[in-house]
């Protein structure tokens, strides 16, 4: 799940910024007092158990956007209580023109950005950088993710919770009811941060709670409010037994081979403290993860695809390092462990066992990850995986940490990183403005290879609404080598920087903001020649009051090629220098509305030939229980060494019986590498925690002007969640 941000752009050095920067306002966040229930209201959407009227309540709510800090356009209240075994949330969400509500999603674990919603985030912990977050809708569909220190939403991340809303001729309503045992919690704390966000969808309105303020975003957990007197929580043993049995069916056309499988596995998660866990995985199946979307990689650099697994996405910030998320250089990228293979198109290995630690005590915050992969191969056998992580508290906002891996999940050489990394974090900057700063340090460990493999870096970041600036520097030595993280370009030295300066319109009736600015990247070697170079300006990006982006940028590309390199079958780029313009442009409506577009173009040079880039989306929602989209992107490039089309074409059937049954389908075609897959997944809900899946995909190879049957699984995976 998340949340629309604000068009962000990173930049200069912050200080030759402060002066520009006008004063912000730095109002104390609320807080408030929860009532112990005499009894756990029934949660069906209605709020007419008589025991809300015991319930704390919240009315003091306030626009974060357009206008910070104005009133709301409609009211909001929020009755809050608890009990030993949960928090229960009621709201009531007042609306003069209930027939305008925007409700089209009945999916649950869908954003729900595109509705109106309510969404209540809980730090737990009271560690002031990470919050669970739990959305619902006036349909009743469910959300939830994990904010991780103070920047990332993950929307991966599954808790077990319910819910149910309603709506009527005042508005809409919601029940909540949050199980302590889905939150990690400080034993005998009794304070909590809290933050309540609602969006009013057709007027692109955010009204908070607390952390009122367009120069932080909202998962800017230090500014959230508090609330006090959760006494006597209880969380049971603090033990989940999470069962589950798989069957698959896999059939290969080419080695007329077809296999059936049954495959048993589950983990088990324990609470070592309320707020360390400890979780032990065995035989996985991972059939019901996201499927990776087909992507043609331009570049001479292996793309990288995100993390969709539960089981690794789940604590995932324990182990972030140097502020390297997503990026050259990370030392830790779990998408390595129980996959093989080319990075962009890996193949599934047998994770036998997986153990995990992960959590807080006191100001430490630790992690502790090791896999036992199964024999893929005859020359690199099984192999041990190890990541450990600790880091800590220093000050308010900042933190100290190293890290550790050993293995290479790939071959049989000795693979290690050790590393430290300071995170330098001030959100009440002038008030209300936050300045980060990361630096790291690494030295990467293989056998057989001596010296160069060190990797340093700082990034400078000052992410505001009107100056949104950033800087940052990393090199990588030659032989830097993470094998259980992510190096596509080693032994360089990269430059970044940018600035992004936005002017708001608050009372225009179209347009809300627009920025311009410029983002730069130079790439050289480690003798400081230049190898790539990219600068672009943005000539106008801006969004309009519905919620409509438009972007449109001029860039300016530069390469110094060594060696030639193959980028499409047949047509090599030869080794020279490379100078080209492009223009660059992006177009998305407010995905609210029932028929919804994104279309983004590029035009220009190409090294030393042309290139044409487009892509379109068109979505359709013609009822809540039934999407349909398309997306077609044509590549048409043309160079003195030959020419060559590429085009990607995907159709989304998606289909919501209600927000706990639901069949996604999604057909891919690619003509690069004539490939087409389908992927088809019914998820059925029983209840929160218990979840059958059925998986079916099937793939295609183009050869002789006709597509070819090459493979095909199908899995039906159940799984259920015992707690003690």
């Amino acid at each position: 799940m998340t949340m629309p941000r604000r068009l962000f752009f990173p930049g200069i050095i912050p200080a030759l910024l402060f002066g520009l920067c006008p004063a912000s306002r730095a109002d104390p966040e609320p807080s408030v007092t929860a009532h112990r229930l005499s009894a756990p209201p029934v949660i069906d959407g209605r709020l007419d158990d008589g025991v809300w009227k015991e319930a704390a309540i919240i009315e003091d709510f306030r626009q974060d956007d357009p206008v910070a800090g104005d009133p709301p356009s409609e009211k909001t209240v929020v009755y809050l209580g608890y009990d030993a075994d949960a928090i229960y949330i009621g709201i009531r969400a007042f609306d003069r023109e209930p027939d305008k509500i925007v409700a089209r999603l009945l999916q649950d674990d869908v954003d729900l950005a595109a509705d109106d919603s309510i969404y209540v985030a809980f730090d737990s912990l009271r560690d002031r950088k990470n919050a669970y977050s739990f959305a619902i809708n006036p349909l009743g569909t469910k959300s939830e993710s994990r904010i991780e220190n103070n920047t990332t939403d993950r929307a991966e991340w599954n808790g077990i919770w319910y819910g149910a809303a309603g709506r009527d001729g005042s508005g809409w309503t919601a029940e909540m009811a949050i199980p302590v045992k889905t939150l990690s919690i400080q034993p005998g704390a009794t304070t909590w941060g809290m933050n309540i966000f609602r969006q009013i969808r057709r007027r692109n309105e955010w009204v908070n709670w607390a952390n009122v303020s367009q120069d932080r975003e909202y998962t800017d957990v230090r500014h959230f409010g508090d609330v006090q007197g959760l006494d006597g929580l209880h969380q049971g043993r603090g033990l989940d037994l999470i069962p589950a049995l798989a069957l698959r069916g896999d059939w290969n056309e080419d080695a007329h081979d077809a296999d059936l499988t049954l495959k048993p596995g589950g983990e088990v998660v324990y609470k070592l403290r309320p707020s360390l866990n400890a979780s032990l995985l065995v035989n996985p199946d991972f059939s019901d993860s996201t499927v990776d979307q087909i992507q043609t990689n331009l570049t001479r650099f292996a793309l990288l695809f995100p993390e969709q697994r539960d089981f690794f996405v789940r604590d995932a910030d324990t182990f972030e390092f140097g502020g390297l998320r997503e990026a050259n250089g990370m030392p830790f990228f779990s998408r390595r462990v129980g996959l093989k293979g080319d990075v962009e198109n890996p193949d599934s290995v047998d994770i036998e066992l997986g153990a995990k630690l992960s959590g807080r005590m006191g100001p430490y915050t630790m992690g502790l990850f090791n896999t036992q992969m199964d024999d893929f191969d005859p020359v690199v056998g099984d192999r041990n995986l190890t990541v450990a992580r600790l880091a800590r508290d220093v000050g308010a906002e900042s933190r100290a940490g190293a890290i550790l891996t050993w293995g290479d999940p790939q071959s049989t050489r000795d693979n290690g990183v050790m590393g430290a990394d300071y995170r330098y974090r001030n959100s009440s900057l002038f008030g209300d403005m936050t300045f980060i700063a990361d630096g790291f340090l690494m030295r990467s460990f293989t056998s057989g290879v001596e010296g160069q493999q060190g990797a340093w870096g700082v990034n400078l970041d000052f992410p505001n609404d009107r100056w949104n600036a950033r800087l940052g520097y990393h090199e990588l030595q030659e032989n830097f080598n993470p094998a259980l993280g992510f190096v596509n370009r080693p032994g360089i030295r990269n430059y970044t920087g940018a600035l992004r300066f936005r002017t708001r319109f608050n009372e225009h009736p179209l347009v809300r903001f627009l920025d311009w600015g410029a983002d730069w990247n130079v790439v050289t070697d480690r003798d400081n020649h230049v190898e790539t170079a990219f600068a672009t300006a943005r000539l106008f990006t801006g969004e309009t009051q519905p919620g409509d982006k438009f972007e449109v940028w001029l860039d300016h590309n530069y390469e110094s090629l060594a060696e030639p390199f193959e980028i499409h079958p047949g047509v090599q780029i030869r080794a020279t220098d490379y100078r080209w313009y492009a223009l660059f442009g992006k177009l998305e409506t407010s995905d609210s509305r029932p028929v919804f577009l994104r279309s983004e173009w590029l035009v220009g040079d190409f090294y030393d030939g042309t290139n044409v880039d487009g892509k379109v989306y068109v979505g359709w929602r013609p009822w809540p229980n039934l999407l349909l989209a398309a997306e077609r992107r044509y590549i048409n490039v043309n160079l003195p060494a030959g020419d060559f089309d590429i085009e990607i074409n995907r159709l989304w059937v998606n289909v919501a019986f209600n927000p706990r049954l639901s069949w996604n389908n999604l057909l891919q075609q690619e003509t690069e590498s004539h490939f087409m897959t389908v992927n088809s997944q019914l998820r059925w809900i029983i209840t929160p925690g218990t979840e059958l899946w059925l998986t079916f995909n099937h793939d295609w190879l183009r050869e002789d002007g006709s597509y070819r049957s090459r493979d095909a699984d199908f899995t039906s995976k159940i799984f259920w969640t015992k707690r003690f």
